[in-house]
């Protein structure tokens, strides 16, 4: 139950940020706030999935474009990565280690 649930919030994640940029582009900020759905309260992280609050940027980023660019494996988080531009995953990056 909660598999099928991560992934069709993630699946509306993906959705959001992939309509987006007919608009304008969406915020770190903005897209953080959809993290929590999976991270939970605070990005504090929830059983195998990681914390995000104070995640150090460089591995951040590495993470999020390996996501991205098919180099490492997820349930979910390869599927919305590829949303991101390089410029929404320094950001990303940035405003979570600040957390």
């Amino acid at each position: 139950m909660r598999t099928q649930r991560t992934v069709l919030s993630g699946a509306a994640l993906a959705t959001l940020v992939l309509v987006a940029p007919a608009q304008a582009a969406p915020s770190a900020e903005a897209i953080a706030r959809n993290c929590v759905v999976c991270h939970g309260p605070k990005e504090a992280g929830q059983l195998e999935i990681p914390k995000l609050a104070n995640y150090p940027a460089r591995k951040m980023v590495e993470m999020l474009t390996g996501f991205r660019d098919g180099q490492k494996e997820a349930t979910i988080m390869n599927r919305i990565a590829k949303a991101f531009t390089d410029e929404q995953i320094q950001a990303l990056a940035a405003h979570f280690a600040a957390q």
